[in-house]
């Protein structure tokens, strides 16, 4: 089966994340493999996870402190985290050359976007104006990679800045609560780094999760297996 990379949001876990998908991973169960990894950075719970998640410990976040302080920062750790990212897939015994899509939930979207990027502009880097990559291998390490998904998703100036304004054309689709406290940063990824013409939109009346309803979890897997066939 095509394989989708899972990427937790701030302050949770690859275990987290798993749970957190479960009915929506049984409902692409006949048609895609799913794999997790966690963020490099251990840190504090992160929003939502206290009460139900407190206990399943350890939490990471993808980001270090320093990320978004400077642009050669952001720079650095969009950089490291990719080779982070490429060796913890091939730990699991995969290649990335076998994975068609990636879904990242709230700070996982930002990698997620990352990602895209990179498969969409093999011979570019985020900042190219920056020296942090100018050496930067130019293969493409994601040559499969065809569509993203974005549950509430997440966004900044810093982030829009790394983007140098170019929007991603790989097909995607975006899911937000609009309850959602971060309703505005998920607006801004949606809007500012995704082109319109190819990102699809599914909202709910939810807040920062994955919707329970099925009618909700029906549209979102109609919109990733439309993507799939594409």
């Amino acid at each position: 089966l095509p394989i989708i990379l899972c990427l937790h949001g701030m302050g949770t876990s690859a275990a987290i994340f798993s749970a957190q998908t479960r009915n929506l991973r049984l409902a692409l169960k006949q048609h895609f493999r799913f794999i997790f990894i966690d963020a490099p950075h251990e840190s504090l719970p992160g929003p939502g996870v206290e009460p139900t998640y407190v206990d399943s410990g350890p939490f990471y976040s993808w980001f270090s402190d320093s990320m978004g302080s400077t642009a050669l920062a952001t720079a650095h750790e969009f950089c490291t985290l990719s080779a982070y990212i490429n060796a913890s897939v091939e730990k699991q015994g995969i290649k990335t050359s076998e994975i068609v899509s990636v879904m990242g939930f709230s700070q996982g979207t930002i990698v997620a976007s990352m990602l895209l990027y990179q498969a969409e502009t093999p011979l570019q880097n985020l900042s190219l104006n920056l020296s942090a990559f100018q050496n930067s291998e130019a293969e493409n390490s994601w040559p499969s990679l065809r569509f993203g998904i974005l549950l509430s998703g997440s966004c900044n100036d810093h982030i829009v800045t790394a983007f140098m304004g170019r929007k991603l054309q790989l097909p995607s689709v975006h899911l937000y609560g609009l309850q959602d406290p971060y309703l505005k940063n998920a607006r801004m990824l949606y809007e500012q780094i995704y082109h319109e013409k190819m990102a699809d939109l599914v909202e709910f009346d939810g807040g920062h999760n994955i919707p329970g309803n099925k009618a909700d979890l029906d549209k979102l897997t109609a919109r990733i297996l439309r993507l799939n066939r594409r």
